[in-house]
């Protein structure tokens, strides 16, 4: 049989345009075009990307496309022709089309991924069989509002071919109404030949940038057959702008109003940072932490005013007040932060209350300039865990506090963050939250933020449009305008008697109100618009249409009840009219009209999903075009974080090992390749000789595991004594222990001890009562009563959730007939800090080999059944999913560890 291979097409577009290529070494199908061409009108790019793929086997081959894109861009059209054959797509409801997935994958077919990619990006991913010697051609656009951020306007694009292309080509043209002040063009790979590759023509409120380097030009050196295209091209440009009210252009009714005034005093800011010090920021993150704040605290203008508040279960001041950012000052603030150590709860409440109050106390003393910016600026890296909890809670009670005495930036450090927490609650409060990635540039990224903030001009922008001549307006009002960014309002015009639309600014600035009003002639502006032979003529709406349903969505964040339905379905119904793939919509694509075989699905997540949560895009073919005999699949994890992939080949009786192994240096596409490793499995092993699904919550298993990097589950059982005590989990950092012992015919646990040492709360769970000890306080439940006044601790019926921290926890759930306890243990951090115990080893990303028989754990080897329809339900998980389900000793397994400890309570030896 022929071996399949992959071709996988990357495309990273940042901030509106950014092509990233990548196709594996060996493959038989050439890569023969790739065009990336954006067209900018107006600060709104709408770029295409197209890919042609030649299959030069005289066998069919599976290929990939693959593109990721800004979160903040809407897919608007996605077709393919595969063998001259187009198919197109269509955006539906987003409910409609997962209807269709669903009943898809309830027949067994295969499905692809949507993923977020990490800081920026979000990926498309399609996969089609070619057939031999055809042609597949992919085409891909996606429009969005490039924003400007500290004075310019930036492009940013991957190129990573991974192999030499024929036709490659990067092509941007800008057509802006103000004349452009400058652009610049420039790439980390460029070497001096190859910059002289790259052409930049800028005329007037147009320039034009090409890269278009030949196969000779790509090679890594004149006898290579490897591409040295491998890295960032940049564009940056900005246009020419004066103090006034700003630019306004008009096309068939609808216009777009920009507001970026030059050359204005700079505001008096007072800023309170509030610095998250618990436990859980320990290490890296404190340090990192300290090294961006002395940098900020270093840029402080000496007109502004600064405070410094840290918390953990208590909050400390720096000081009482806010202070000027004098030398002295600004020294004093540094051995503050440097003196910050990491330990203890999370009270946000409190922490956040304190800034607030400090704000208006000072305001009201009269310590800080009656015209002056006010800000807090919340860094933390968890849930609350002390003080007041409930998040609605929180964010009524910092709602009340504020009212109105300063903006809340929030940033969320790290992936276990609770986002979505964080950001409606800044957006109740003006302000916005942004996510602070665990990378090497941590400090680096707290800076660029405070960056964009640095610098108010004006507070309490007002964009009014005189004698009620338009409708439909996007937000107009604004808190605050800082230096090198533009405010955006777009709307309609309903009168079409009104020859001139007047739009009056008024705001507050340094030394005096600002208030300028701008006139524009709508048929001038129209005939204008139309000479200028803007890339698409019906811009402004659809920017219009854009900067509506992104407001939308965000206003949907904070609404509740018949106000959020209703604000849902007015987004709902203009994605649908305007063609967006948004959180509320999916472009669905049918191959053929039987039913929905053949389908795509394409969504989009949410911003609120880890780096590592999977949404989906989703492939469905009724036929399989390639037999699927025997095959296996391969997927190791390295510590220098690459892939290899080893592939099979793919014989009615044996698995051969071929000769192509493919490096992956893309770590951010393992989620993706676990998933297209299960869609390899053997079709059989999904199936038990009766031809029904496995029944995988047998006696055998005793703990279902879900992890944040493995797309299947682990269905764990245990082979010990039934009065042996095993540790299963275990954190050193945290002082929490939970252990188990098993039923006499090892179907669960029979009971189970879980202890927080630094809480003083300790729980012992058996299938008849469970026993509380909080303090000296000692307290019994049994499975019908409600457990009331204990933390970390929540009983649902015959369900109990364990809190070991913000994102790993433990559900037991109480299985009757024979009685037994089982565990879901759910881990939704890559790094896990319970990495001791049985379970433990297995949440750490590097200790864990999964291949389609097997599992290895630090360097231990089990026999393993992978099945791609599993039934979760004992451990009160509904949905079906795909599984692995291995059977350890606990006495022999990881190295010789041994993980039998003397009682329920009992803490494994130190290694």
């Amino acid at each position: 049989m022929a071996l399949i291979k992959w071709i996988n097409l990357f495309v990273v577009l940042v901030c509106g345009i950014c092509p990233s290529y990548g196709a594996q070494v060996e493959s038989t199908m050439d890569i023969y075009r790739m065009d990336l061409n954006c067209k900018v009108t107006s600060r709104f790019a709408r770029t295409l990307i197209t890919t042609e793929i030649r299959n030069t086997e005289d066998s069919s081959q599976e290929a990939i496309f693959e593109v990721e894109l800004p979160k903040t861009a809407f897919i608007t059209n996605f077709s393919m022709t595969i063998d001259g054959v187009t198919t197109v797509g269509m955006v539906q409801k987003k409910e409609e089309a997962d209807q269709m997935y669903s009943r898809a994958v309830s027949r067994g077919e295969s499905a692809g991924l949507v993923q977020s990619m990490g800081r920026t990006m979000e990926n498309f991913k399609v996969s089609v069989n070619v057939g031999a010697r055809a042609t597949a051609i992919f085409k891909l656009t996606y429009e969005e509002l490039l924003k400007r951020h500290l004075g310019n306007y930036e492009l940013r694009i991957k190129v990573r071919p991974r192999q030499l292309v024929e036709n490659f080509q990067i092509n941007v043209e800008i057509t802006e109404p103000q004349e452009i002040s400058f652009v610049d063009a420039y790439g980390t790979f460029l070497t001096n030949e190859l910059t002289d590759v790259v052409s930049k023509i800028h005329t007037g409120n147009k320039a034009h940038i090409t890269f278009k380097p030949t196969m000779d030009q790509q090679r890594i050196c004149s006898v290579c057959a490897e591409t040295l295209l491998d890295g960032d091209f940049i564009v940056k440009y900005d246009v020419k702008r004066e103090t006034s009210a700003g630019n306004i252009q008009i096309v068939n009714g609808y216009f777009v109003h920009y507001f970026a005034p030059s050359s204005l005093t700079k505001l008096p800011k007072n800023v309170v940072f509030v610095i998250d010090c618990s436990g859980s920021m320990r290490g890296r993150k404190i340090q990192q932490t300290f090294e961006a704040f002395t940098k900020i605290l270093e840029d402080l203008p000496e007109e502004d005013h600064v405070g410094i508040l840290k918390f953990n279960e208590e909050v400390s001041e720096w000081k009482k007040s806010l202070v000027k950012a004098d030398p002295d000052n600004i020294l004093s603030a540094k051995e503050f932060v440097a003196k910050i150590t990491a330990r203890g709860g999370t009270n946000i409440k409190s922490a956040l209350l304190a800034a607030a109050k400090m704000l208006k106390n000072d305001r009201r003393n009269k310590v800080l300039p009656e015209i002056s910016a006010s800000i807090i600026i919340f860094l933390s890296d968890g849930d609350p865990t002390s003080g007041v909890t409930n998040l609605d809670t929180i964010m009524k009670n910092v709602r009340s506090s504020m009212e109105g005495a300063a903006t809340l930036y929030s940033l969320g450090f790290g992936s276990d963050v609770d986002y979505c927490f964080l950001e409606k609650m800044s957006l109740e409060n003006g302000g916005l939250a942004r996510r602070i990635y665990e990378d090497s540039d941590s400090a680096l990224q707290l800076q660029n933020f405070y960056k964009e903030v640095a610098f108010p001009v004006l507070l309490d922008v007002s964009v009014q449009y005189l004698d009620l001549q338009v409708n439909v307006l996007t937000q107009n009002s604004f808190n605050h305008f800082y230096q090198g960014s533009e405010l955006v309002v777009a709307g309609h015009i309903d009168n079409n008697d009104i020859d001139i639309l007047t739009a009056q600014v008024t705001a507050q600035g340094a030394v005096e109100e600002f208030s300028m009003r701008v006139e524009t002639n709508i048929k001038e502006a129209d005939d204008y618009t139309k000479e200028q032979c803007y890339a698409f003529g019906d811009f402004t709406e659809r920017l219009w249409a854009y900067l509506t349903i992104e407001q939308l969505l965000t206003k949907q964040i904070q609404a509740e009840g018949e106000a959020k339905k209703n604000i849902t379905e007015e987004a709902l119904q203009l994605c649908l009219k305007y063609g967006f793939v948004t959180p509320l919509t999916s472009m669905v694509i049918t191959t053929t009209k039987e039913n929905d075989e053949g389908t795509i699905v394409a969504n989009k997540p949410n911003e609120d999903n880890s780096a590592s949560t999977v949404s989906q895009i989703n492939r469905v073919s009724g036929r399989r075009p390639v037999p699927r005999s025997r095959s296996a699949f391969l997927y190791r994890k390295r510590p220098n974080l690459h892939m290899k992939v080893y592939h099979y080949a793919r014989t009615s009786n044996i698995d051969t090992p071929s000769h192509s192994i493919q490096d992956w240096h893309q770590p951010q596409q393992e989620a993706d390749f676990s998933k297209i490793i299960l869609d390899q499995l053997p079709v059989e092993k999904s199936k038990n000789s009766k031809g029904n699904s496995p029944d995988t919550g047998n006696s055998t298993s005793v703990a279902l595991i879900t992890l944040p990097f493995l797309t299947n589950k682990i269905l764990l059982g245990i082979d010990e004594k039934p009065d042996t005590w095993i540790n299963l989990l275990h954190s050193p950092d945290h002082d929490v222990t939970l252990n188990g012992r098993l039923t006499a015919d090892g179907s669960g646990f029979a009971a189970l001890g879980f202890v927080n040492r630094k809480k003083m709360i300790s729980v012992e769970i058996n299938v008849d009562i469970i026993t509380v000890m909080n303090g000296q306080n000692t307290e019994s439940f049994n499975w019908a009563s409600t457990l009331q006044g204990v933390r970390l601790v929540k009983k649902e019926g015959r369900k109990l959730i364990l809190s070991l921290d913000n994102k790993f926890r433990v559900i037991v759930i109480l299985k009757k007939n024979p009685n037994c306890l089982k565990l879901h243990v759910e881990n939704k951090k890559p790094d896990s800090e319970f990495s001791t115990g049985l379970i433990g080893h297995m949440t750490v990303e590097d200790n864990i080999l999964i291949e389609s028989d097997q599992i290895t754990v630090l360097g231990e080897t089990y026999p393993a059944e992978r099945s791609l329809v599993c039934n979760f339900t004992l451990y009160g998980v509904k949905q079906q999913g795909s599984c692995t389900k291995v059977t350890m000793k606990s006495y022999s397994t990881f190295a010789g560890i041994s993980h039998v400890v003397p009682g329920a309570f009992d803490a494994p030896p130190d290694p």
